[in-house]
């Protein structure tokens, strides 16, 4: 055991015997609450020493997103200036489109706000027009490669 567990045992067998002391237990009492303190700083020192490998948990899966949070953005775009949490979910949907379909012919505001990673204050006219295009983007049919055609 190290000299820090030495202490910590010392300190547990003091509380006790201080204990024992002020609640004016019996001698058979007694050793019976500093022989278990003494017990309790030994074994604490005796698995400070034990090394075992931990298991590591996977990463939590992403949370569904649901109407709490439709009903949260819906409420941020009620007020008279958009909050910034209407904001920030149509960066990250613009950011998430972008990624999906970097082909999509996209506008200048559009990507002027996916070249920033902090979103600016965007009015209801601007998240209006972010949002229809984004809904264009998604909407559009995608661009598939034409399959080549060689001879077998």
């Amino acid at each position: 055991m190290r000299r820090s567990a030495w202490a910590v045992t010392a300190g547990l067998v003091g509380l006790a015997l201080v204990a024992v002391w002020f609640f004016g237990l019996d001698a058979r009492h007694a050793v019976v609450v500093v022989g278990a303190a003494g017990a309790a700083g030994i074994a604490n020192g005796v698995l400070e020493g034990v090394d075992v490998p931990r298991a590591v948990l996977p990463r939590p899966p992403e949370p569904e997103r649901g109407l709490a949070d439709l009903q949260a953005l819906e409420f941020s775009l009620a007020s008279t200036e958009p909050g910034m949490r209407a904001v920030l979910e149509v960066h990250a949907l613009a950011l998430s489109v972008a990624a999906a379909r970097p082909d999509a012919p996209r506008s200048r505001a559009l990507d002027d706000l996916v070249a920033t990673s902090r979103p600016p204050a965007l009015t209801h006219r601007e998240l209006q027009a972010l949002g229809a295009e984004l809904e264009r983007i998604v909407l559009s049919p995608a661009l598939e490669p034409i399959p080549s055609q060689e001879a077998p």
